[in-house]
Order: structure tokens, then sequence, then C-alpha cells
């Protein structure tokens, strides 16, 4: 069921027995930091790499040409990307604004939506002739939920306000940008990103299943129903109210050749007054410990869902594993928890594939260590000497991948 292709053409989907691998390029912070990237990843065994394409050096003003530099910078990667051997894969990402965009107040404007769809066709313009798919991402409800969707909001603005401004957006900018660029060109592979599957309750209480009901509302469920459907939940609509402009519910609608599921782990949902849209999320259920199986269970219902909401559409996976890792010791990091998440997660991954999800390509990674914590690279950079330390998961992957 992998469907990897060649760059430009949509084609036909090639039939496998298992879905086929791919790496999370991540944004290294050097040239050599990203040709060490390439190299681990095309050694691992990957056939594709996912990257992210920044709007803000692309297009500083928000609107109009792309600065040159920053064009030549995304050709030189995209073209070793494709030289290493693996299939160009850029996605969209929203949380990259412009300056000028920002200062008009992000994404709680209206018209940011209209900006991303004119600079999502500029890309594909550019690059359409050499990327396996381009994915589109909304970034909500999880970019939505957290501090970067309202930090630039307009003054007097509330928290809640700007979040549900941000949340309708967002979705909108989506379906502008994905029916432009099937108007542009029917040839390029799109895709929608999805993130943030629906949520665990808190705790026992109503009112935890009550934010489950919320969040979802406003989430998971806004997010495939816009975009399939052209439509708001119920309860989405409620909330939204009067930021919904007529027939903006049509234009959030898009058709896509693949869905991305972007996969970190599970959320916890909780009433709070103070949050936005009234619910609280977080990464740890009451009382701090997360369930072992959390992550594979939330994944294997979050790619259940999706195949009943879209039986035939191919679906792709992002799997990031953060642990702590221990020092190197004797040459290797021997990341032993991330291993134990990481078998955990494929063996839902290999159940859903088997029980029929239509499952096409599982992005691992990120390749790099990206500064996060705790960590989720397959490899670290060691400053001192300047190059990268594979982790055991990444060599556990390579035996994996390659056999």
């Amino acid at each position: 069921m992998g469907d990897l292709l060649g760059p430009g053409g949509r084609g036909e989907e090639l039939e496998s027995a298992a879905p086929a691998w791919g790496a999370d390029l991540g944004a290294p912070a050097t040239p050599r930091q990203e040709a060490e990237a390439l190299r681990l990843a095309a050694e691992m065994g990957a056939a594709a790499g996912r990257f992210g394409v920044g709007w803000a050096a692309l297009q500083p003003e928000g609107r109009g040409r792309l600065d040159p530099a920053a064009l030549a910078r995304l050709d030189r990667r995209i073209d070793a990307i494709g030289e290493a051997g693996l299939a160009p894969w850029p996605m969209l990402a929203p949380a990259d604004l412009p300056r000028d965009i920002r200062i008009r107040g992000g994404w709680t404007a209206r018209d940011t939506a209209w900006r991303f769809a004119e600079f999502a066709c500029r890309i594909a313009d550019r690059i359409g002739d050499r990327m396996a798919a381009l994915v589109v991402d909304a970034g909500a409800p999880g970019f939505a939920w957290t501090e970067a969707a309202w930090r630039d909001r307009p003054v007097g603005m509330a928290e809640d306000a700007a979040f549900r401004a941000a949340l309708h957006h967002l979705l909108l900018g989506r379906g502008l940008a994905l029916a432009a660029l099937r108007q542009e060109s029917g040839r390029w592979r799109l895709g929608a990103a999805l993130a943030s599957p629906p949520p665990e309750p808190w705790d026992d209480t109503l009112a935890s299943s009550d934010a489950v009901a919320i969040a979802e509302a406003l989430g998971w469920e806004a997010s495939i129903a816009t975009l399939r459907d052209g439509r708001y939940p119920e309860l989405a609509a409620e909330r939204l109210g009067r930021l919904v402009e007529e027939g903006d519910a049509a234009r959030c609608r898009a058709p896509v050749d693949l869905l991305l599921l972007d996969h970190a782990g599970p959320l916890w949902a909780r009433m709070d007054s103070a949050a936005p849209g009234g619910v609280d999320l977080a990464d740890r259920p009451r009382g701090g410990a997360m369930p072992e199986a959390a992550g594979p269970q939330s994944l294997r219902q979050a790619l259940d869902r999706l195949a009943r909401a879209w039986p035939k559409l191919p679906v792709h996976l992002t799997l990031r594993i953060a642990a702590d890792d221990p020092p190197l010791r004797e040459g290797r990091i021997e990341d032993g928890a991330r291993i134990e998440a990481l078998e955990a997660t494929l063996e839902a991954v290999e159940a859903a594939s088997a029980s029929g999800v239509p499952l096409a390509t599982v992005f691992l990674g990120p390749v790099l260590d990206d500064g996060a914590a705790p960590p989720a690279g397959l490899a670290a950079w060691d400053a001192r000497t300047d190059v990268p330390q594979p982790k055991e998961s990444w060599r556990r992957l390579q035996r994996r991948i390659r056999g």
C-alpha cells in the first residue's frame, strides 16, 4: 500500500505489502548538518524525505515576490534531497509567519488565509517539478491552542477570541491553499496534514468528558469535516459563530490525494475557563504518569478513524518519539526508552496496516536532535568533534528497514 512517487506526477498507487519508510529531515542549523542528516536518512534506508518550507524567509513581506536568496537555498535543499536518493516531500507550515503579517495580527486576521494561499502557489510554481507531494498543514488545532496563535493578536483582543479566530482562519487558509494549488496544476500531488488526534479525558469526571467533546469538535472533527465536507461540526459552529462568514465552510473544503498524520503522542483534556476554548490540553493525565500503552493506543485509534473518514485515501504518518537520552558511552547512545516506545508504536502501525488502514509511508525522526526537550532525534550532534552520533534507535531502524 505504499505510494511513494517520483517528482512531478500523481500517478497510480504502488501496491506493496507494507508501508514505505521515510525520514523527517527537520531543520538542521548548518549546511554540514543538512548533508549529514541526508546521509543518515539514506543509510537508514529511507525512500523519502519530509521537510518544512518556512514562510517568513521566503516571502518576508507576506505577499508578492519571493526572496531570491531564500529561494536559492530552497532549490539547493530540494535538489540535495533528490540527489541523496530520497523523494522530496515539502510541507507548508503556518507557524513561521512573515513580520508584516504578524504585525497585522497573524492568524487572527482573516486576510492571512488568502496570503497563505498565494504563498503556497508561488512555492509550488518553483518546485512543483521536483516534489513527490506537497503537504499543506493547517496547524489546527494544536497550533491554535498554543501561545504562538495569539501572541500577535491585536491590542485588546482576548485570548479566547484570538484562539477562535486563529482556528477558523487556519482551516480557511488550508482550504484556500489546496484549492488554489489544484487549480494551478492538476499534476501536483497534494495532501493535508492532521495533528493532535482526539484527546482522552483528564480524569473520570463529567467535566473532563465535556472537555473532550469540546476539544474534539474544535480540533479533530473540525479539521476533518471542513476539509472533507465543507462544514463545521455543530458544536464548533456554535463556538466560532460570526467568524465563519457566508461561504467560508465551503472554502475550507478541498480535494486531496493523501493525508499526513503527525503523531507525537496522546493528549488529555480538562475544563479550564482560563484556557483558549475553555479547555486545557496536557501531554500527561492526572497524576503525571502516562500509561505505557497510551501512545500506541492513541495512534491506532486515530488511524482507524481516518480510515473510516476516508476509506480509500492513502495515509502517511510521521512518528516523533521523544525520550531522555543517556550520556554517550563507549561511542554509543543506548536510548532504550525511545527504542521501547518506538517498537510499541510500530506494532500499532503494523496492526493498523494489517486491518486495512491504507498506510502508505511512515516518516521517522527528526533525523537530528532539533533542540526540543526531551529530544526526539535519531542522532545527536557532537559539538566537540562536529560529527553526528547515531543513536541505537537509528541502528535498530536501519536493521529493520534494510532487513
